[in-house]
């Protein structure tokens, strides 16, 4: 078991698995976001599948209107108002149409089922430390057991490790909730297709997470202050992460290039 110190000092409990990937994937980003809490804001991909996963659930509740689907493009354009590349944001706002059209397949697949929940709250603990996350589609088929669909709109087809990493914790966290067998699938949705991905899990997924969590805690170990974090990973300015020029304003502001 993990001592949870680490984790209070920097203000990271409880932990999710967003946070871990940020830590693993992208350093850099985690400190600017998390160690030194600034608000980098969003972009108009993460966006669109903020925006594509409510209007599914709406189809999924039998919420489904044009009035409701306008309402949330207007949303998309507010929220991204002041956005510094509005070109992107025009172009995702085209896109959203596409990507809707293309998640009726799960619809097709379980509409005729009453969705058990939707962004429900799941807790668990690895290592000792609190993990919490909140799935996307959840059914529940008595015996058969519970079955989660989780939404990753791309703009190409892809299936990404890091995405079924994310999905282990759920699985563990409502097998520990309702004691049923937990069944977990990717849904990928691109503008032009998508595609069910069911997940088997292997002994070396669990590891995996442990493992990023131990070097996590190594980190949150040696680390006092903020600019610790920032002698220890170094930025590589040619990363696709800098497109923001507010992160640029960041990494100047914390790495002073």
């Amino acid at each position: 078991m993990m001592n949870k110190e680490g984790f209070e000092h920097w203000e990271l409990l409880p932990m999710s698995y967003s946070k871990l990937n940020s830590w693993r994937s992208y350093p850099c980003q985690f400190i600017i976001n998390k160690i030194f809490k600034i608000n980098t804001g969003t972009n108009p991909a993460m966006f669109t599948g903020i925006i594509v996963e409510e209007l599914l659930k709406d189809l999924l509740m039998g919420n489904e209107s044009e009035d409701n689907t306008q309402m949330k493009l207007r949303d998309f354009q507010q929220t991204l108002k002041d956005y510094h590349d509005q070109d992107e944001v025009a172009k995702y706002l085209k896109l959203i149409p596409k990507y809707y059209e293309n998640c009726r397949a799960l619809f097709n697949r379980f509409g005729n089922q009453p969705l058990h929940s939707y962004q429900e709250e799941l807790t668990v603990e690895i290592e000792g430390i609190p993990f919490i996350g909140y799935s996307d589609f959840v059914w529940d088929l008595g015996e058969e057991g519970m079955f989660i669909f989780d939404l990753k709109t791309k703009g190409r087809m892809a299936i990404n490790h890091s995405d079924k990493l994310q999905q282990l914790i759920y699985k563990k966290a409502l097998e520990l909730k309702y004691q049923k067998p937990v069944h977990c699938s990717l849904f990928v949705v691109t503008p032009t297709k998508h595609h069910f991905e069911e997940i088997e899990f292997t002994d070396e997924h669990e590891i995996e997470i442990r493992n990023i969590l131990k070097g996590m805690d190594r980190v949150l170990q040696i680390c006092d202050e903020p600019k610790d974090w920032a002698y220890i990973y170094q930025p590589n300015v040619d990363d696709f992460i800098w497109n923001n020029p507010k992160m640029v304003e960041a990494r100047r502001q914390i790495w002073g290039i």
